[in-house]
């Protein structure tokens, strides 16, 4: 029978010696380094994880503590040392990671992911050399459930951060959403071996509740993020940098800032700038970003897509801008839209995972997730009116200076303190003793192994199809570059199948609707294809947009339509003066079921079928982890017949590495 640690007080003094004095576990964790072993996947491509990760190493290092960085060899190599190299911090490049196929570009090393397996001989003993005091996980991946292995064979407190909400992508990828529920299975079954889970937000807090018990499984923290507020700031607005795009001084600029993937819902974004082009409302538009959908942002009209942007670059871009509009509804934080805020921009954002960041109709508008009308009426609304602009900018500054990154940062050390104290303090240093403590209803559902050896079958068969994957992707687009006179036929074909296709003449009102487009900061081979692409997606087209009935205030005449208004929901000591006409319901219905193929297109989905595959996915995923649970009781009854010492002194207290 496996004895459970003691709860007196004699419990809370660590022994150095038999005959030694008795010392208080405080007064032990304050007088001792933490040597912190960071796991993330991709560290050298910049993305809103690894910047987290960089604020967290300075803190670390500005403390006196140690840091060790665990992660595949994505990305820049050239990134690794954005943090300055000190005596006090160690890289650990993994030595079996695989390029991932549709996420790697040779000729675009900064935005090139690669994935993980295992954890090899030589990065063992790597971070057995470094001797971590506590392992911090930050993607559940393959990987990490070696490392979490690792930390439980070492008897090493361990804990994570949640950055990103991976399991939701699936739902924007035709035919993949039944993925989400194994992901999510997957996830959650490595939480359960965190002490603790520490997530961004209240609300997301809320969301892996109500959807996961994820409470249940592990205990769940609130940890913010933070910004460095010198960095990005409003003084480094110029005029110079607007020159260069071509922006005047009177143009307002409507800025995107992300990863250019469906999951990020750029169609709403490139609906509510069709739909200011259409209403000839004048304005200009700034994309920063790359991925799949890049195509069609580069054929926006009044639009500049300026690719990548880091460093003094990105700020000075975030501050010559004049409004925020990201319209993701995957976020976990929303680091770019604290950035843009921080850099005095007045936001627009969905207003579930981004919400916290914005007080509504003061320093920005929380639309509601896939809300094309909304964030159209809240981008017309500052648009066309200067002076709320200019307010709502002041404001979002003064809201971001709460959010300053040392302030932040400092707090995870303390996290760190206090999962130490309470492996050693309430668990007597073992793994053992936190899992049963979380035997209970919905946690440890299938079992408490972290690779039960189904899970390692399902890995190892993961892991070969993968680099099949990812070899016959390299052959394909080495055929496809080796033969390039067939790729520019196929060109030429589609072409002529377009021109064909306009062939029909216009009328003098469509004509107009067509807005020249902006030209972007791409390769000459980029420029030549963008005709088109604008052609093509004239297919996706929004319905027809009502022009606008009447601005307050204004000098500025617009056609009228006969259609409802529609006012924004907003303070009343802040009124909105402009008021917006919509189009009719069976209008808008098109407009955002077109607006969501800008990346794909149109596909017909059975919702017959998509029921079945995720009800077949989920009676699976119970099959299997009733399968892993089999094996953990299996596992325990031979351990405990076979070694009973080992269940007798398993609770005996373990005090924390000294240095």
């Amino acid at each position: 029978m496996q004895q459970q640690p003691t709860t007196t007080a004699e419990t809370t003094m660590v022994l150095t010696d038999p005959e030694a004095t008795p010392m208080p576990i405080e007064a032990t964790m304050a007088a001792q380094q933490h040597r912190v072993l960071i796991y993330t996947t991709c560290y050298n491509v910049i993305d809103g994880v690894t910047l987290t990760i960089r604020k967290i190493e300075e803190q670390i290092l500005a403390a006196g503590h140690q840091v060790c960085i665990l992660s595949t060899d994505s990305g820049n190599s050239q990134n690794t040392n954005l943090v300055s190299e000190h005596p006090n911090r160690t890289v650990i490049f993994l030595d079996n990671s695989v390029p991932i196929p549709f996420l790697h570009d040779p000729q675009n090393v900064d935005s090139s992911y690669s994935l993980g397996f295992s954890l090899g001989k030589s990065t063992k003993d790597q971070i057995s050399q470094f001797d971590p005091t506590i392992v911090h996980v930050t993607a559940p991946d393959c990987t990490c459930l070696h490392v979490i292995q690792y930390a439980r064979d070492h008897e090493i407190p361990l804990m994570g951060t949640y950055h990103s909400n991976i399991p939701e992508y699936m739902d924007h990828y035709p035919g993949l959403g039944w993925l989400k529920h194994v992901l999510a299975s997957f996830f959650r079954h490595q939480y359960n071996f965190l002490q603790a889970l520490y997530v961004p937000t209240p609300y997301i807090h809320k969301q892996l509740r109500e959807s996961s018990k994820m409470d249940c499984v592990t205990d769940l923290g609130v940890w913010g993020r933070g910004i460095d507020l010198s960095r990005f700031s409003p003084t480094h607005r110029t005029r110079k940098f607007r020159e260069s795009l071509g922006f005047d001084d009177h143009d307002v600029v409507i800025c995107w800032v992300g990863r250019l993937v469906p999951e990020k819902r750029p169609d709403i974004f490139a609906s509510v700038i069709k739909r200011l082009a259409s209403r000839n409302i004048p304005f200009k538009a700034l994309v920063i970003g790359a991925g799949p959908c890049e195509e069609s942002m580069k054929a926006l009209p009044n639009t500049v897509f300026a690719g990548w942007m880091s460093g003094d670059e990105l700020s000075t871009a975030y501050a010559s801008s004049d409004v925020f509009l990201f319209s993701s509804g995957v976020e976990t934080f929303g680091n770019v839209t604290l950035e843009a805020a921080a850099s005095g921009l007045p936001i627009i954002v969905e207003e579930g995972c981004s919400g916290h960041l914005v007080q509504h109709g003061r320093n920005g508008f929380a639309c509601a997730n896939g809300d094309v009308d909304a964030f159209y009426d809240a981008t017309l609304c500052l648009v066309l009116d200067d002076e709320r602009r200019n307010l709502m900018s002041h404001a979002s500054r003064q809201f971001s200076l709460q959010f300053e990154k040392s302030v932040v940062c400092r707090r995870m050390l303390d996290n760190y303190t206090k999962v130490t104290k309470q492996f050693f303090d309430e668990y007597g240093g073992h793994h053992a003793n936190r899992d049963a403590e979380y035997h209970k209803e919905h946690s440890f559902v299938g079992g408490n192994y972290p690779r039960p050896f189904l899970l390692q079958m399902f890995e190892y068969l993961f892991v070969v199809l993968f680099q099949v994957m990812y070899q016959m992707a390299t052959f394909f687009i080495h055929v496809r570059d080796s033969f390039p006179l067939a790729s520019t036929n196929k060109q030429r074909v589609t072409a002529a199948a377009v021109t064909t296709k306009k062939v029909a003449p216009q009328s003098p009102t469509s004509a107009a609707k067509q807005q020249p487009t902006m030209a972007t900061l791409g390769s000459a081979s980029e420029a030549e294809t963008q005709p088109l692409m604008a052609d093509a997606d004239d297919d996706v087209e929004l319905g027809r947009i009502e022009e606008v009935e009447e601005i307050s205030d204004s000098d500025t005449d617009f056609e009228s339509q006969n259609a409802p208004l529609q006012t924004i929901d907003m303070d009343k000591d802040m009124e909105c003066e402009t008021e917006t006409t919509v189009s009719s319901s069976s209008e808008r219905s098109q407009e955002q079921s077109q607006g969501s193929m800008v990346c794909f297109g149109k596909q017909k989905k059975s919702k017959n079928d998509i029921y079945v595959s995720h009800e077949i996915t989920k009676a699976i995923i119970r099959l299997v982890f009733f399968q892993f649970l089999i094996e953990c009781r299996t596992r325990d009854f031979f351990g405990y017949v076979l070694s009973p010492s080992k269940w007798t002194t398993i609770s005996v207290g373990r005090r924390r590495k000294n240095n």
